[in-house]
């Protein structure tokens, strides 16, 4: 297993559920919901395991791809960035098995995860720098302001799906790179 293969899989797999899952919603609206109300068990019946299962499926995905770049790492640099996405993958996976329906404690995993993957570019990016990887390096702080740019705006629709995915695709962006560039 490489992790370039894990690392583009992971970027892009759960985007196909989240495609599906709206497929089957024809009451999901982009600026009234959060993308989490497609995993709503509660809500949506066993339709919500599409959802749900593509965050699980990307956070393995993308934790995985963390230990083997760690175990391959060329690098100590590499370190530091791959332990924050490997803690991001768990916590995708997190908030895919605690649904919407958990109520606080879905709510806690995704800010964790949102902050995890924006701490991830930032470290990611910082690290790149000083190893002489501009175009990396650049892309994932430019990335990372982004999406604390993303979050801050105070939009006005009333919904969290426009911003949730914006920071992801910044993000699978960025896990792309790290796939193609440490797998």
């Amino acid at each position: 297993m490489r992790a370039r293969h894990t690392g583009l899989a992971a970027a892009w797999a759960a985007y196909f559920f989240i495609a599906a899952a709206i497929g089957v919603s024809p009451w999901f609206n982009i600026y009234d919901n959060a993308l989490s109300d497609l995993g709503n068990y509660g809500r949506q019946g066993l339709k919500a395991a599409i959802f749900n299962t593509g965050l699980i499926v990307s956070g393995l995905l993308a934790s995985i791809t963390a230990v083997l770049i760690l175990r391959g790492r060329r690098h100590r640099l590499v370190i530091p960035w791959s332990i924050l996405l490997f803690l991001a993958g768990i916590d995708l996976v997190s908030v895919g098995i605690l649904s919407e329906d958990f109520g606080a404690a879905h709510g806690t995993v995704s800010v964790i995860l949102f902050t995890l993957f924006g701490l991830t570019m930032l470290v990611y990016g910082v690290c790149s720098l000083f190893m002489k990887d501009w175009g990396a390096g650049v892309y994932a702080i430019a990335a990372f302001l982004a999406t604390l740019a993303t979050w801050i705006i105070d939009w006005p629709w009333t919904g969290i799906a426009i911003q949730e995915t914006i920071a992801s695709l910044l993000v699978s962006i960025g896990l792309t790179i790290i796939a193609i560039r440490h797998g």
